[in-house]
C-alpha cells in the first residue's frame, strides 16, 4: 500500500472513532515508533508523511484501540493490499 492510502485509510478510522492523537502517540511509542507527539499529531491531520515504520507503529496502535472497542474498522499496514472494492474492470455499475 503506498503511504498516502494508508495515511488517508488511517486517518480515517482515527477520525470515525474520536481516537486521540496524544493517546496514540504513546501506544505507537511502546510499539516501537520513536517519531515525535507532533509527527504524529500532523500525520493524523494530514499535513505531514511519516516512513513505514512510523506508519505501521500507529496503524498499530489504532489498531489495538479499535479491538479494544470492539469496532470492526482497522488501520492498514504499509504491506497490506489496496483491495478494489470491485474486480470487474468495467466498473462498479452495471452496463445499460
Amino acid at each position: 500500500m503506498d503511504s498516502v492510502d494508508q495515511q488517508a485509510l488511517t486517518g480515517a478510522v482515527i477520525l470515525q472513532h474520536g481516537l486521540d492523537a496524544g493517546r496514540l502517540w504513546l501506544d505507537h511509542l511502546v510499539l516501537g515508533g520513536d517519531a515525535s507527539e507532533q509527527e504524529i499529531r500532523d500525520y493524523c491531520a494530514g499535513l505531514a508523511g511519516l516512513p513505514a515504520r512510523e506508519r505501521d507503529a500507529l496503524a498499530q496502535a489504532v489498531n489495538e484501540h479499535c479491538a479494544d472497542a470492539g469496532v470492526p474498522a482497522r488501520a492498514p499496514l504499509s504491506s497490506s493490499p489496496l483491495v478494489q472494492a470491485h474486480s470487474d474492470s468495467r466498473g462498479p455499475y452495471p452496463s445499460t
